[in-house]
């Protein structure tokens, strides 16, 4: 130790030389740096805030835009539905018209044939009426010659 004290006096510096040096190269070279770097993290800082405010935004309306989304779906999935719905009442129906359209088939089937029997029987009645007014004639000769 002894040593060291001989080394600092034969240097010529104490302890509060040595602090008063590094006091003064703190204050003239350090601490406007630290300061420079307080007043850049304010500024980061500040900067920060708006970011986060932004982002608070951004969420917002990010939820806004899921929850709209969200309800489209709702709607997409209740026009399918009715979608489905539709189309199988549209086969329904178009099952029921292939009836239809076998039963006016048959229909005009029987109309035809009705109308040939009706032609028919308009013939009949034609040569019915032939046949009652001979029968008349040949009734007449028959009272006349009797």
């Amino acid at each position: 130790m002894e040593r060291k004290k001989e080394q600092k006096a034969k240097a010529g510096l104490s302890r509060k030389d040595i602090s008063e040096v590094l006091r003064g190269f703190y204050k003239e070279n350090l601490e406007p740096k630290f300061e420079q770097i307080d007043k850049r993290f304010e500024q980061v800082d500040g900067r920060l805030d708006g970011i986060e405010k932004k982002l608070v935004e951004h969420d917002e309306r990010f939820r806004d835009l899921s929850n709209h989304f969200d309800e489209i779906y709702k709607r997409f999935d209740r026009v399918e539905t009715e979608y489905l719905m539709i189309s199988s009442a549209i086969d329904r129906l178009e099952k029921k018209l292939e009836k239809l359209e076998r039963i006016e088939e048959k229909l005009d089937i029987e109309i035809s044939k009705r109308e040939f029997i009706e032609k028919e029987i308009l013939e009949l009645k034609g040569k019915v009426q032939i046949l009652n007014n001979r029968i008349e004639e040949i009734e007449n000769r028959l009272k006349r010659v009797n």
